[in-house]
């Protein structure tokens, strides 16, 4: 058996876990991000929700788990690897081509707090995107074993949390790799070169119809 223990586990994370109920697709437009999703982010930030990122950004939590500190992002191993040596009591020699890195799972976190989702990326954040793609992956090799052209590096919309970041796993795992939310980060660096280009496209991906977003985005305006 394996089991997870969160305490205290929010709403959020209670519903994440629960069976999923039946599912969606959202078409969502520029207007509709302006009008529903935005506010909604919004009042996701407002509520203190994230708190715990900044905890995990300045080291005060899982620093057991970082593997990069750069200025402008962390990358650490992700909670959901969960097949990783312990961090606390395995050292890191112990880590290269251990058998768990077929689960390969890690995360790297942004330290600009205003960047919440896929939506906010903009030009001038090229050169930020560029360091997570590359710097990851050269970290993860090096800590691993595991080559850049094995790993699946990508982004989701909508994302499980509202402070962006970028996921890194191992071609076999692909949880959390879906079509219809996940974005490839090497696609949004060529995708960034076009002007405002996710201020103005419209973006598809599933809802739980239980979710606080779906039934914004059904409520009559």
């Amino acid at each position: 058996f394996k089991v997870e223990l969160i305490s205290p586990a929010s709403d959020k994370q209670i519903q994440r876990s629960l069976p999923a109920p039946d599912m969606r697709l959202i078409e969502e437009t520029p207007e509709l991000y302006k009008t529903v999703v935005r506010p909604y982010i919004q009042t996701n930030i407002d509520s203190g929700s994230l708190a715990w990122i900044l905890n995990v950004i300045n080291g005060t939590k899982e620093r057991e788990r970082l593997l990069l500190d750069h200025p402008d992002f962390i990358l650490n191993i992700d909670t959901k690897w969960r097949s990783h040596p312990n961090p606390l009591t395995k050292p890191r020699e112990v880590w290269h081509n251990h058998a768990s890195v077929q689960e390969l799972y890690c995360l790297a976190i942004v330290k600009d707090g205003s960047i919440a989702s896929l939506r906010d990326l903009k030009h001038h954040h090229i050169p930020m995107l560029k360091a997570i793609y590359e710097l990851g992956k050269k970290t993860i090799e090096g800590v691993y074993g595991v080559p850049g052209n094995q790993l699946r590096v990508f982004v989701h919309y909508q994302p499980q949390f509202y402070h962006f970041h970028v996921h890194f796993t191992r071609l076999e795992n692909e949880i959390g790799c879906q079509v219809e939310r996940g974005h490839l980060v090497s696609d949004i660096l060529q995708n960034l070169e076009l002007p405002d280009f996710y201020a103005k496209r419209s973006i598809t991906y599933k809802l739980k119809t239980s979710s606080e977003l779906y039934k914004l985005l059904l409520a009559p305006n």
